[in-house]
């Protein structure tokens, strides 16, 4: 099955990635710690991403798409800065709908996947 893409929706401005590093550590009786990253994918970066002023089309198509997937299907996604797409799970999901006569609010979670 093949993976789906994101919908071509720009979220706002200031969207948050948040870096998230696996490490294996141990602690040692004299306070030594000693680290290392725990796998070969250990550093990621997650992001909260957030679309408003929405209309009813768009929110109809990024909504759907994402509630669909809500923390079991990957799909690719372009972080803001960024030219190559990445494998992303959306891990939370909410938006106030309407919030006012015409648009809508989404925000999500994305945290990034490395499944084959």
């Amino acid at each position: 099955m093949a993976i789906a893409t994101l919908p071509d929706i720009p979220p706002d401005f200031g969207a948050e990635p948040t870096p998230v590093a696996n490490v294996d550590e141990v602690q040692f009786g004299d306070g030594y710690k000693q680290r290392a990253l725990a796998g070969v994918n250990a550093r990621r970066t997650d992001w909260r991403v957030t679309w408003t002023e929405l209309d009813r089309a768009e929110y109809d198509t990024l909504y759907p798409f994402l509630f669909e997937r809500l923390k079991t299907t990957p799909f690719w996604w372009v972080p803001p800065w960024e030219t190559a797409p990445r494998k992303f799970v959306c891990v939370s999901l909410s938006g106030p709908r309407p919030t006012s006569a015409l648009y809508a609010t989404v925000t999500a979670t994305f945290e990034e996947d490395f499944t084959p």
